[in-house]
């Protein structure tokens, strides 16, 4: 038969049980936001900011050429008196219209180079989760059933009687053997209440060792109630 288990509070384990279960959930709702975050970010650099610029720059250009075209029109033209007039505004223009399709052509390359930059953070950021996930997709749940499996077996193995089931048997055998000895004659009934009484503890004798050994066995690493 196994060794004695020495059994305090079976109460703690099933609110150790019920504090696994809290964390577990706290961590799916950190890994859950954390993917959220990450997917909100790649749809922001793609969709919005990767759009935004790779539209602005050719309308940029388009507005440059303009500017460009202005200038060229304002230089070939002459006053009555022969000068020609004044093209600073339209040289400031195609200035201001250069700085845009340069900053423009500078935003898209950024966009590009921080999308690389974060799929390859992303990539580094799950290597370092996975050890994270597997906790909480395989390693938890299996602490928290082994917890449940130890706590019904361990509440088991407390439900059976606490005196010395043994003890008792021996004692009912010494009792029928001293009434021998001392001459005491057992009736049939007698002998059959006593065989009654001697079977009943052999069986709880049985059950003590089956629920302490299940409790045993939980307890042990990959041990499992029967």
């Amino acid at each position: 038969m196994a060794g004695e288990a020495h059994i305090t509070d079976v109460a703690a384990l099933e609110e150790f049980r019920r504090a696994l279960i809290r964390f577990r959930e706290e961590i799916g709702v950190a890994i859950a936001e954390a993917d959220s975050e990450i997917k909100s970010t790649f749809i922001w650099l793609e969709r919005d900011r990767m759009l935004h610029w790779r539209r602005a720059v050719p309308r940029f250009e388009e507005e440059l050429t303009s500017a460009k075209t202005a200038l060229f029109r304002k230089e070939m033209q002459t006053m009555g008196t022969g000068q020609r007039p004044s093209t600073i505004d339209e040289k400031k223009a195609v200035e201001r219209h250069k700085r845009r399709v340069e900053e423009a052509r500078e935003r898209l390359e950024f966009t590009k180079r921080w999308l690389g930059t974060l799929e390859r953070n992303v990539s580094l950021f799950k290597g370092a989760m996975a050890p994270v996930s597997a906790m909480y997709d395989r390693e938890l749940p299996d602490a928290i059933q082994r917890l449940r499996n130890m706590t019904l077996a361990l509440e088991a193995y407390l439900a059976t009687p606490t005196v010395g089931l043994a003890e008792q048997v021996e004692r009912a055998r010494a009792k029928v053997a001293n009434m021998r000895r001392g001459g005491e004659a057992l009736s049939a009934d007698e002998q059959a209440q006593a065989d009654r009484e001697r079977a009943e503890l052999e069986q709880d004798e049985l059950a003590l060792a089956a629920a302490r050994d299940a409790a045993i066995a939980a307890i042990k690493p990959g041990g499992a109630p029967a």
